[in-house]
This record gives C-alpha cells, sequence and structure tokens, in this order.
C-alpha cells in the first residue's frame, strides 16, 4: 500500500485529481482542515517519541496529558 497526501488551493485542480484517483482505482477520502491538523500533529508526536529526546516516562505523562484534553 502507498499513501499519499496532496495539498493546494485550487479546488477545481483538487475536484480534478480526486475524479482521476477514483478512474484509477485509488481509494479516496478528502480531509476537513481540522482533520489534515490533527494528521500533522500526530505525525510529529510519532517522530518526536521516536527521537530518544524524552524518557519512557516523560513520553507515558505526554500522552496522558494529551488524553485529558
Amino acid at each position: 500500500m502507498e499513501t499519499i497526501l496532496l495539498s493546494g488551493d485550487s479546488k477545481s485542480n483538487a475536484k480534478l485529481l480526486l475524479e482521476l484517483a477514483k478512474k484509477l482505482n485509488f481509494s479516496v477520502k478528502k480531509l476537513s482542515v481540522v482533520e489534515a491538523e490533527e494528521l500533522g500533529i500526530y505525525y510529529s508526536i510519532k517522530e518526536g517519541l521516536k527521537s530518544g529526546l524524552l524518557s519512557e516516562e516523560e513520553k507515558g505523562e505526554f500522552i496522558a496529558s494529551l488524553k485529558k484534553s
């Protein structure tokens, strides 16, 4: 499986790309602005956790604080 994430300002070009993806039998999902931001945050956190800059305890506390919000 390959995942492609595209971002642009042209609604007509986005519509064209969505139609092409569907014709090529790709699974397509249009993200809202909030979903795109959350996806960016998710990947930032994921990379931060892999970096080793925090101890396991600090990682757990950070994730727990996010769940409380």
